[in-house]
């Protein structure tokens, strides 16, 4: 055989063994694209098998060993999770933030709490802003460490970060309530409620929120009403340089519920009713002035309702957050059948409001 004929033999073996390893490439790549699909469907087990096969193809297929590690954590299989996480974390030099979500989910579920609430905090100082880390946070702080407080400030965090995620806000409005933050709490239920105006929790945050709403107000008598403030809330009204103290908001708030009863309000409906009632409320927090006010309420969610309210879309608001409940109330149906662009305007205003970082 001559050289050139060596050399060619050589180029053409090269050239196969190039082609094999592509395909094999390929073959691993397709084969995670259809675990995802199953995982997607809901279908683990597959997806399990679909994974494997594409790490016996190609063992550095990390994306393959990620997905394996999220579908162990799905099926319960947390010490599998756990481990891949822990492999994934010495290969990967720049692994993504959905690894220590994954990972701190699995140790969740292995009833490891303080370990996962580790994890979700060293994937927070490689990724500060990511919303999923600090939701899991919270989640295990509030209900597995009883930490409620921490669990507050990861859910603000988590919201500041994602404003439109929905149990991040629907969080965040449950633990507001249970520490007795009334303001808060109702305004982290209006925005959950503009985010996600129907289903199962809409019905029940609604609920909830017509509750608070109306809290230490009652019709006593023909002609009496009775006012009732919390102790915590009077003690709180005069406190300055408090963190979120709503003190005089929420006063207020209860005064403005005793006048759903006055001859110029009882024959009002009750969306116009919450209409007033939030006019009030939002026109008093405009004039303590959010921005010399301290706490996450008052530097991101009160600027964005006192904007709603200058723009003119509180009857919009009123009526959309609602929708749940409109089959039944002829008066919220009728409104909003008939004001379908106004409610579309205040969702396109909500959608480019800047956010505070």
């Amino acid at each position: 055989m001559s050289v050139y004929q060596k050399a060619s033999l050589v180029a053409l073996l090269l050239a196969a063994s190039l082609s094999t390893q592509a395909q094999t490439t390929a073959s691993s790549q397709e084969l995670v694209k259809q675990g995802v699909s199953l995982f997607d469907q809901g279908k683990y087990d597959e997806a399990v098998l679909r994974y494997k096969e594409a790490l016996k193809q190609d063992p550095a297929n990390t994306t393959a060993r990620y997905e394996l590690a999220m579908t162990y954590n799905a099926l319960d299989r947390n010490e599998e999770a756990v481990e891949l996480c822990k492999q994934l974390l010495k290969q990967d030099p720049n692994p993504g933030a959905s690894l220590y979500s994954t990972y701190g989910n699995a140790l969740d579920g292995l009833k490891k709490p303080k370990e996962a609430a580790k994890i979700y905090q060293e994937g927070l100082k490689r990724y500060p802003n990511d919303g999923a880390l600090y939701f899991n946070l919270g989640v295990t702080q509030a209900t597995a460490l009883n930490q409620p407080a921490e669990a507050t400030v990861s859910m603000q965090q988590a919201v500041r970060c994602r404003p439109v995620h929905g149990s991040s806000l629907n969080a965040l409005g449950l633990l507001q309530q249970q520490e007795g933050n009334r303001v808060p709490a109702l305004l982290a239920m209006l925005r959950l409620l503009q985010v996600e105006p129907t289903g199962q929790r809409a019905e029940a945050t609604l609920k909830r929120f017509d509750a608070l709403m109306g809290r230490g107000v009652e019709k006593t008598g023909e002609k009496a009403i009775t006012i009732s403030i919390p102790s915590e809330t009077l003690k709180n009204a005069g406190k300055k340089g408090r963190a979120d103290n709503f003190g005089p908001a929420d006063m207020m708030l209860s005064m403005s519920g005793a006048m759903d009863y006055t001859e110029e309000n009882k024959d009002k409906t009750p969306t116009e009713q919450l209409i007033r009632k939030l006019e009030s409320l939002i026109g008093v927090l405009a004039e303590l002035h959010p921005e010399k006010q301290e706490g996450f309420t008052w530097q991101y969610m009160v600027p964005y309702f006192v904007e709603l309210k200058k723009q003119g879309y509180l009857p919009a608001l009123a009526y959309s957050i609602q929708a749940s409940r409109a089959g039944s109330t002829p008066e919220v149906q009728t409104w909003l059948a008939n004001h379908t662009a106004t409610v579309d305007e205040l969702r396109t205003w909500s959608a480019a409001y800047p956010w505070p970082n």
